[in-house]
């Protein structure tokens, strides 16, 4: 027998002997400053299951559900099963296993969350390494105190993933992006810098970047980077896992591409409440772009298992843009609220820029947002958006961004949309299965959704409309799209985690 199977049930046992603590026996003495403390607050006061602190880790074993919120005093967990709210670690790391599906998000406070390719956190995952709370036991009443961690100091030179080899994203342009390199800490940690040279197999291209981080104060940090790149401004519509996984088995690649020299610097100061969190920043940037392939001839490029060289697959062509040298100037702010798990969260950047062919000056505003809230029971509504607007010349194509296919309007042709402006609102109501429940994959959610959505150089078009219906179970998913406007319809597949 495997120690695993040895150990399961002493786990299983620890955790559910301290799964059932009633709220009033655990209280928040001291929330320290920003908005953690309030959030537990309000999550030791709804309904919640709650696992008391012990020398083993609690396990959320395979084929059991837990119906909210689960909190876990002082103790590693470990994440196997379905939850239908958040999984709040405090004093513990969080590992998620193949198969786990937390409905809400996956958060350790005095650790760190460690994610597994085959598990769900649909709301994310959050970690705060830099405190925690600790739990001092009354007889049967725990009182958790904020306490500042001062963390190990970082070696000066350190190799982090496999002996420095970063984790590696694949696209129709670059084919496999390996990126290699140490991370430098100066000043036991407050500043890092990652010297990196990431290769790019379709292109034979060895980039050389310098990616820093520095820590200016608890509130205030800047961020630097110098270095040859590959561009998108397609990035917010699948996470960089999605996309590279789409690609290399289906072809589907969302983004178009282009090549810069960029150098940037950025400063940004942080100022928070008990629910509110505002990080204003101020920055410069330079870069000299160029087009990419594939272009309108190629016959060949990277390879993926369906749609290898199809034009509308793999060899679909990146738009042109104008090379030249772009300077600008950028100003924005991130701003995030959350009370009673209603969420917002939303992202502001402006960049103001001269464009040496043509003397071109505009100004790209971008703003991209969330609200999230839940409804009936389990049941939750979302509202995100995405809209460019650029103000003054017409931005050059390596300022355009695009909509169409999956990701975004699902009837339409993929990327066929585009332009330097464009406005994108998605509404999703979420409704668990709760009464279907399958070993290791979980219950299934049905998503239905409403898409708005156009792009146009210098305008608007009129807006095209999808009403989609979405069946997830696990980390797949299938889609029905229809546009009620030209009465056409779209079926799609792919994973979960996608938009």
């Amino acid at each position: 027998m495997s120690l695993r199977a040895c150990l399961a049930p002493l786990l299983f046992a620890g955790a559910i002997a301290g799964a059932r603590v009633n709220a009033q026996q655990v209280i928040v003495r001291s929330v320290g400053p920003g908005p953690i403390g309030p959030r537990l607050i309000a999550a030791l006061a709804g309904p919640h299951d709650l696992i008391r602190p012990a020398p083993t880790a609690a396990l959320l074993p395979r084929d059991s559900a837990y119906p909210r919120t689960v909190i876990i005093l002082r103790r590693d967990a470990v994440i196997e099963g379905r939850v239908r709210g958040d999984v709040i670690v405090v004093g513990g790391n969080a590992f998620m296993h193949p198969g786990a599906i937390v409905d809400g998000r996956v958060v350790a406070i005095g650790g760190g969350v460690y994610q597994s390719m085959l598990a769900i956190a649909r709301d994310g995952t959050e970690s705060y390494r830099d405190f925690t709370f600790d739990a001092e036991s009354s007889g049967a009443t725990y009182a958790l105190v904020y306490r500042p961690l001062r963390l190990r100091p970082s070696p000066p030179v350190s190799f982090p993933g496999v002996y420095g080899i970063r984790i590696p994203s694949y696209d129709r342009s670059d084919g496999l992006s390996l990126p290699f390199g140490p991370t430098i800490s100066l000043d036991t940690g407050r500043y890092e810098l990652t010297p990196t040279v990431t290769y790019r197999s379709n292109l034979g291209a060895f980039d050389p970047a310098l990616d820093g981080d520095l820590t200016l104060g608890r509130r205030a940090r800047a961020h630097i980077f110098v270095g040859r790149t590959t561009l998108t401004n397609d990035d917010w519509i699948w996470s960089d896992l999605v996309n590279s996984a789409a690609t290399i088995f289906r072809g589907l690649d969302t983004r178009n591409y282009y090549r810069a020299n960029r150098g940037e610097v950025t400063v940004y100061r942080l100022f928070e409440s008990a629910y509110t969190v505002f990080e204003p920043f101020l920055g410069a940037r330079a870069e000299r772009d160029q087009s990419v392939g594939p272009d309108s001839f190629a016959t060949g490029g990277p390879w993926s298992i369906f749609d290898r060289t199809s034009v509308d697959g793999m060899l679909r062509p990146n738009p042109p843009i104008v090379p030249g040298d772009l300077s600008s100037a950028l100003l924005g702010a991130r701003f995030g609220w959350e009370n009673q798990r209603v969420r917002a969260t939303f992202v502001l950047s402006n960049e103001g820029s001269a464009f040496n062919v043509g003397s071109l000056r505009f100004v790209q505003s971008t703003l991209s947002g969330e609200i999230r809230f839940p409804t009936f029971g389990t049941q939750q509504f979302s509202w995100s958006t995405h809209v460019v607007y650029t103000f003054g010349d017409t931005a050059p194509p390596q300022r355009w961004s695009y909509l169409g296919g999956s990701g975004t309007l699902i009837t339409l042709p993929l990327l066929s949309l585009g332009g330097d402006r464009l406005v994108y609102f998605e509404s999703d109501y979420e409704v668990p299965i709760e009464r279907v429940a399958l070993p290791l994959l979980g219950a299934p959610m049905l998503t239905l959704r409403h898409i708005i959505g156009s792009a146009g150089v210098a305008t608007l078009p009129a807006l095209d409309q999808n009403l989609a219906l979405r069946v997830s179970l696990s980390f797949l998913r299938v889609d029905v799209a229809v546009d009620p406007a030209r009465r056409s319809w779209k079926f799609g597949y792919g994973l979960s985690a996608a938009r």
